[in-house]
Parts: structure tokens; sequence; C-alpha cells
């Protein structure tokens, strides 16, 4: 009875766990996004989250210093809906694990190793670094079209959702979204437009669109759910 009762408890507790990849080119902010989510959301042993308030979370991610990825980042939180969201309180016993990989062209070959067994995706752009803006839709598109994505030779297309962050817009320098969309990412956004995407505006360092832009990510993860199960922890 005893034995029954645990196992009836610990099925009972265990969360959805959604695996994440954090992708973009070197300096675009992804370690940073990472960081910051780890102030935002508490940790799945913990109560409490490390920031108290937005400005709080501000302050100490600036007091930070980042450092490139050489390999891989990965922190695991649980998502918590937002005040003001019109999220159901149910995503609540949701688990969000992130893997932060290494942006450097040398790098980029590791990341397929991960699409197999990840249930979504953030790609960060420089939306002020409008030089590389032809390498972020020719690395997107590798990724959308990479083979690693089904076992069948003739499907070779990505089949979780995409969340693409035009990160540093507190910038002045920054190209806007509307600018972004109609502008060299307009093809982009043809090319997805039968995958589960979305092109976001947000500003990683000053924490804005984060929670929106997550709160968007964590629905498409949840709807994908019947064509990518998550894991239970």
């Amino acid at each position: 009875m005893f034995h029954l009762a645990s196992s009836l408890y610990t099925q009972y507790t265990k969360r959805e766990q959604y695996n994440i990849l954090i992708l973009g080119l070197d300096n675009a902010g992804k370690t940073t996004f990472l960081e910051h989510i780890k102030l935002l959301y508490a940790s799945p042993g913990g109560t409490e989250k490390a920031g108290n308030s937005d400005i709080d979370t501000k302050i100490a991610l600036k007091s930070k210093r980042i450092l490139p990825t050489v390999g891989q980042n990965t922190t695991t939180v649980k998502f918590e809906v937002s005040e003001g969201s019109n999220l159901s309180s149910s995503y609540n016993n949701i688990n969000l694990k992130f893997w932060d990989l290494g942006g450097q062209q040398s790098l980029r070959s590791m990341w397929s190793r991960y699409y197999r067994s990840c249930h979504g995706i953030v790609f960060v752009i420089d939306s002020t670094d409008t030089a590389r803006f032809q390498e972020c839709y020719d690395t997107l598109m590798e990724i959308t079209h990479n083979p690693s994505w089904s076992e069948d030779d003739d499907t070779h297309n990505v089949n979780v959702p995409i969340l693409m962050m035009a990160n540093k817009q507190d910038l002045p320098e920054a190209v806007d979204l509307v600018s972004l969309k109609t502008g060299v990412f307009i093809q982009l956004v043809s090319e997805l437009e039968a995958t589960d995407s979305k092109l976001l505006p947000v500003s990683v360092l000053e924490n804005q669109g984060l929670r929106e832009s997550l709160e968007w990510l964590i629905t498409r993860l949840v709807y994908n759910k019947s064509n990518k199960m998550p894991e239970y922890k």
C-alpha cells in the first residue's frame, strides 16, 4: 500500500518539462538571455526567484560578467505565469530546461546533435548588427532544413516552434520589427510561413518583452505536445 501511495504521489507531483535550445550568432545576447531567465524564474528545487522585481533583475544582470559560451550552458526553471497574463494557471505546472549553445561559426556544427531532444528553439538576433542579417537568415535556414529533425529521408523540416527574438531594441541603432520583417527578413517570414514561428522585439538586458515572448513560446510548446511529448520530472 505504501509503495502504491508513493507511486501515485510521485506521478501526481511530476511536472511537464520542455527542452529549449537557445541559438543564434555569437554576440547576439544568448547567454545574457539565459542569465536573465535564471533571475526571473525559480529553479525546480527552489521557491523564490533570484530577483524580486524587474528592476532588481536588470540591476543584477548588469553587475554580472557574462563571457561568450564555448560549448554549452544549461539551466532549468519553473515557469510562472506573470501578473496580468491571459494564460491559465495550469501553465505553472511546467519546467523549462534551456540549453545555451555557442554561436561561433566553429561551434554551430554541434547544434544538430540536440535537435531531436528539444521541444522548441529560441533564436536570438542582434537587431543592431545589420552586416550579419544575411548570416542570421542563412543560419536559420540551415536549422529548419537540417536532416536531423526527422528519420524520414524525404522530410527535413523543423517540427518544433521557433521564437525569434530581435534583441537590443533598447539601442538607438536597432532595426525595428517592421523594418526587419519587410527588409532582409521578408524572405525568412515567407520561408517559415508553414512553421510555428514568431519574430518578436526584445531587449534582453533591459527585460523588455522577455515574459511576453516566453509566454508565446510556452503556449506553442503545449499546443505541439501531440507531435513532441514533454518529459516528466
